[in-house]
């Protein structure tokens, strides 16, 4: 199963096309990141959980109210409605996070919050990855636009993400340059 992090080109990958590849050709290498949510479970699965969750609340409610007491079996049926809103929640955030596409022209992020996306350029020689000391996910930042991104990773994935994203951003402004060595971007503290 693939990580929060999916990442389609690596640094030494983009490295080795940009000496292959003719000067003309350099500002079509990409890099590419899929910062998704981690979801264990297939939908299938939690689907049947849930499922088997509000059955056995509702069979208790029904049990309550042939013994006599049918409030028990009101309150079920309102648990049972909330696992189904729950479920709904999850369901419709099960794909947030933020796609991020780096090209040696343009920077496009992508990013995912339930039923909204929307999309930011950013030009990738005026673009920093700011990142802060607390629990704050790392910001692309380009004049006064700033993008949160990795906003789902945990703490050691998001900075293996600025490491790797810090040298592939200086090896667009400056070809030829990409470094790589690891921990050397600045939101690796």
């Amino acid at each position: 199963m693939p990580g929060p992090i999916d990442r389609t080109t690596t640094a030494p990958e983009i490295a080795r096309a940009n000496a292959q590849a003719p000067e003309a050709d350099n500002a079509h290498a990409a890099g590419r990141w899929n910062l998704r949510r981690n979801i264990a479970m297939k939908p299938r699965v939690f689907m049947l959980h849930i499922g088997a969750a509000a059955g056995i609340s509702c069979a208790i409610g029904i049990g309550f109210c042939i013994a006599g007491y049918p409030l028990v079996l009101g309150f079920c049926a309102c648990q049972a409605l909330a696992l189904l809103v729950a479920m709904v929640h999850y369901a419709v955030h099960a794909l947030d996070g933020e796609q991020l596409v780096l090209t040696g022209n343009a920077l496009e992020v992508r990013c995912t919050r339930g039923f909204r996306s929307h999309t930011v350029r950013l030009d990738p020689c005026w673009t920093r990855l700011e990142c802060t000391a607390g629990a704050e996910p790392p910001t692309l930042c380009s004049g006064r636009t700033r993008v949160p991104v990795a906003v789902y990773l945990a703490e050691p994935q998001r900075r293996r993400f600025a490491a790797e994203f810090g040298r592939m951003l200086a090896g667009t402004r400056m070809p030829g340059t990409v470094d790589r060595t690891p921990g050397t971007a600045d939101c690796t503290s």
